[in-house]
């Protein structure tokens, strides 16, 4: 298992800004993923999110925790028949299962209710991790730019200098995906 703090400044955009931003940093690493993020009432009171996350036929278990004002990220290389078994409810033993059960989650009782998917298109920086995101749920689109740093400083100066020209205005991060997720669901039961 791996883990990590994830540091991170993110923005919605429009569907031009986001545009523009492409037209201004041609040289991007592009693909598609989808995450299968998993429910149950103690990870949303505690605020984790626990996902799997399909890329190029790969896959990855991913729990994210909260800490100081970032997330502790853990993640777990899944094989297809790991997926499809966690997927179907069956018994999976791993780190990040073990995480779950010590929080008192009982891993057959997760639900996968919803996946979100995401065109992504990845700048390399010195100080991170540039990327821009077209993100497709439940029948809705948005356009997020994402920049995971390094160091929280230097990190965050790069990031205003990244959005300035384009008139972007930052405050604090937007939601994160699985919040915009929830927040369509709620949509969609009016």
């Amino acid at each position: 298992m791996k883990e990590h703090i994830e540091i991170e400044y993110k923005v919605l955009l429009d569907q031009k800004t986001f545009q523009t931003l492409l037209n201004h940093y041609p040289h991007y690493h592009e693909y598609i993923q989808t995450n299968y993020y998993f429910t149950h009432p103690l990870l949303k009171q505690k605020k984790y999110m626990l996902r799997i996350r399909e890329k190029n036929n790969n896959y990855e278990m991913t729990l994210k925790r909260p800490l100081d004002r970032h997330h502790l990220e853990s993640n777990i290389k899944l094989s297809e028949k790991e997926k499809d078994a966690f997927f179907n409810q069956h018994y999976l033993d791993n780190e990040v299962i073990n995480i779950l059960r010590k929080e008192g989650i009982d891993p057959s009782t997760l639900q996968q209710q919803f996946s979100l998917t995401t065109h992504r298109y990845d700048i390399e920086l010195k100080e991170g991790m540039l990327s821009l995101d077209e993100n497709t749920y439940l029948q809705q689109i948005d356009y997020e730019l994402e920049f995971e740093v390094h160091d929280q400083r230097e990190g965050y100066a790069k990031f205003l200098d990244i959005i300035k020209p384009f008139g972007i205005e930052y405050t604090s991060n937007c939601p994160s995906k699985i919040q915009r997720v929830y927040m369509q669901l709620e949509k969609l039961k009016l």
